[in-house]
């Protein structure tokens, strides 16, 4: 999709846009200046759902965080629910119809044709049937067209529901307890008229349904209150018997005295075995220690020892004081005398620096210790075996309560069970009966009023109406030229096919289509200017190609209209003849009208040219007519033949241009393709290319022999 095409396109026709633009203003203008004026009024009910003041028993509590919103705007959007529904506006229907009916000249509208047609007689029936079916709140439906078409009416009046909820406006302000109810209408009397009465008789219904939901709720309650009730009071009967059958006054108190009682000899139990234990091993260490008598030097193993050595030195002592008084008191005996004495001393300070306490005290200490323990350990054997028996009894009768302690918890069980469902539908009895009285209760803070008339929309209305047509019409002119597939100029042929564009060429009117004038000159400002000053480029660019080819055939073929190629054509030839050449154009019957404006002779025709008859030259420039009766040229004359004769041709002029079939029939191309050295494709601005043809036409610029694309009946901006 070419974007910048597209808003050329736009462009391009901008002026028509911008005609409808206006228009669409101007007529919005007349049609929305009679626009009724609009009244608007609104009413305010408020909930209670989040006035603390109103709220005795909120029901609530067990709501947190999100939840409380998330239960508030439930609540909100019921309640809004409920007054659009079909039972309430259907009286609010009724009651409109009812305030017209009774009073012509009070009413809100104009009658409509249906409530003019009425009698009087009618018109009394139909009060009477709309009063009895406000009075039993029947909801109004197209059923209702009976003898006296209630609906019907209703609907002419426009207060039927679909019409009245078109104006009425029903909404929860944010965080407010406030529902606004509002209506927009032509009367500012009807429009307070609706909102008070809608709200009014919501309020006194919805409270009635409350109450009645709530009384039908009570009822269900009580009974399965007295229900459960009965059940309880049976389920505790049974586990009072069953205590009394058995003797259980409290099994869950006796349980655990017992199993404390079995903890805590098994704690005494376990207390005396290491008891025991810790005194059999010191009796075992206190008896090894008695039973040595090498190892613990402190029960006097060394005494003996020590002993002998002084006894021994005591009776040395004594023999030599023996010598010592037999010898008449020698020297001699009184040094070994006092020799002995001294070691006898010696020994006895040793032996007492080396026993500090008497060996025979330790040894009767630990014979001492030794009963002490023995006793000990008896007495500890002795209370195990009491606490043995004290724990066989306590687990014997802990055993014994098993049963009844399993009977105990199925009839507890069954009795708190059937408590637990008392109290809740006792609770829920009771948060019903105060939800009756203290729970929602509508109230109309707000009445409607009169008001002044809304702003005015119709300025909203041309400013919508007219940007719709404005984009409308620039959609439609884009969505066009989107789909448009032709091409316009030179620069759009390049893009499109990436082909080579020797020329362009302006789109000249069809009275202004006169050759001769064009190069006349005498409107050098004219269109044909441009024209002329185009043509001389283009004709620059295909001289300069032949030369450098050193060709004097020139063949054009085209694509588009074959009308504005034959004008191409014509011009061209024109223009090469400005140029003092002898020009020969070998063309189609299309030409014809414009040859002869031209006074150029069109009796010549190539088939006799190529039977040998002679081509009178002409001026400007020479013309032969390339009609071959349905034949074709290697039909007429063999190749070698055709070759001679296009020699001689050329040789006589300068220029010889052919005017080929286009390129969508290029079937006789062929041929003439042979005999023509170099040629150009004539383009008609405004022609459509396809993918198909693009391809077609794209394989042109591989062809060494192809001057060109020449682009005609472009129309500038």
């Amino acid at each position: 999709m070419n974007i910048q095409k597209s808003l050329d396109t736009v462009i391009r026709y901008r002026w028509i846009i911008i005609a409808i633009f206006i228009l669409t203003i101007v007529v919005s203008f007349f049609v929305l200046r009679n626009l009724p004026k609009d009244y608007k009024s609104e009413a305010k009910l408020s909930t209670g759902l989040l006035d603390p003041s109103r709220q005795l028993a909120p029901d609530r509590a067990s709501y947190t965080g999100p939840d409380i919103i998330i239960k508030l705007n439930q609540q909100f959007s019921t309640i809004m629910d409920i007054m659009r529904m079909p039972k309430n506006i259907s009286l609010l229907s009724y009651r409109l119809i009812l305030h017209d009916l009774k009073d012509e000249k009070s009413t809100f509208k104009p009658w409509s044709a249906e409530l003019k047609a009425l009698t009087d007689a009618q018109r009394q029936e139909s009060i009477a049937q709309f009063e009895d079916r406000l009075n039993k709140k029947q909801v109004l439906t197209p059923l209702d067209n009976g003898k006296i078409k209630l609906y019907q009416l209703v609907t002419s009046m426009g207060y039927d529901e679909k019409s009245l909820n078109k104006k009425l406006d029903i909404n929860h302000e944010q965080n407010s307890d406030f529902i606004s109810v509002a209506y927009t209408s032509n009367n500012t009397l009807l429009s307070v008229f609706v909102v008070n009465t809608l709200s009014r008789d919501f309020i006194n219904n919805y409270s009635l349904e409350q109450i009645l939901n709530k009384n039908t709720a009570i009822v269900v309650l009580d009974s399965l209150l007295k229900k459960k009730e009965a059940v309880m009071n049976e389920r505790i009967k049974q586990l009072k018997d069953y205590k009394i059958r058995n003797g259980v006054l409290n099994l869950d108190k006796q349980s655990q005295i017992v199993y404390q009682q079995i903890t805590d000899n098994e704690n005494k139990r376990n207390q005396a075995l290491i008891d025991r234990q810790a005194a059999q091993a010191a009796l075992k260490s206190v008896n090894d220690k008695l039973a040595s008598r090498t190892s613990d030097k402190y029960l006097g193993a060394e005494v003996i020892e020590d002993n002998r050595a002084i006894i021994n030195l005591k009776n040395k002592v004594q023999a030599a004081e023996d010598n010592y008084l037999r010898n008449g008191y020698k020297p001699a005996d009184k040094k070994t005398v006092d020799s002995l004495q001294v070691l006898l001393s010696s020994r006895l300070v040793q032996s007492n620096d080396q026993y500090v306490s008497d060996p025979l005290i330790a040894k009767q200490s630990l014979v001492q210790r030794r009963i002490s323990l023995g006793i000990e350990v008896e007495r500890a054997t002795a209370g195990i075996n009491d606490i043995d028996k004290e724990l066989a009894k306590l687990n014997a009768k802990f055993t014994g309560m098993v049963p009844f302690d399993a009977g105990v918890s199925d009839y507890e069980r069954n009795a708190d069970v059937a408590t637990k469902e008392y109290l809740e539908i006792l609770a829920r009895y009771n948060q019903t009966s105060l939800d009756k009285n203290v729970s929602l209760r509508l109230q109309l803070v707000q009445e409607g009023i009169p008001t002044l008339p809304e702003s005015s929309k119709k300025l909203i209305y041309m400013a919508l109406s007219a940007i719709a047509s404005f984009a409308i019409c620039f959609c439609t002119i884009f969505l066009i030229s989107v789909l448009d597939h032709s091409v316009n100029n030179g620069a759009e042929l390049k893009s499109e096919l990436n082909a080579k564009l020797i020329g362009e060429l302006d789109f000249i009117r069809a009275g202004n289509d006169n050759i001769a004038q064009i190069w006349s000159g005498q409107q050098p400002e004219s269109e044909y200017a441009v024209f002329r000053n185009q043509l001389r480029a283009l004709r620059f660019e295909l001289d300069n190609q032949l030369f450098d080819h050193n060709e004097k055939v020139l063949g054009l073929t085209g694509f588009g209209a074959s009308g504005s190629q034959s004008f191409t054509v014509l011009n061209l030839a024109y223009a090469f003849a400005q140029l003092n050449k002898k020009v020969l154009l070998i063309g189609n019957q299309e030409v014809v009208s414009a040859l002869q404006k031209l006074k150029v002779p069109v009796n010549q025709s190539l088939k006799a040219v190529l039977q040998a008859a002679d081509i009178a030259e002409n001026k400007p420039f020479t013309f032969v007519s390339n009609d071959l009766n349905g034949q074709s040229l290697l039909e007429i004359k063999d190749r070698e033949g055709l070759s001679s004769i296009f020699t001689a041709i050329k040789d006589r002029f300068d220029l010889i241009i052919v005017a080929l079939d286009s390129l969508e029939d290029d079937v006789d191309n062929r041929e003439w393709m042979s005999f023509i050295g170099l040629y150009a494709a004539i383009f008609v601005a405004g022609s459509a290319l396809h993918d198909k043809q693009k391809k077609a036409l794209a394989t042109l610029n591989g062809d060494e022999n192809f001057a060109g694309w020449i682009v005609t009946s472009v129309k500038q901006k």
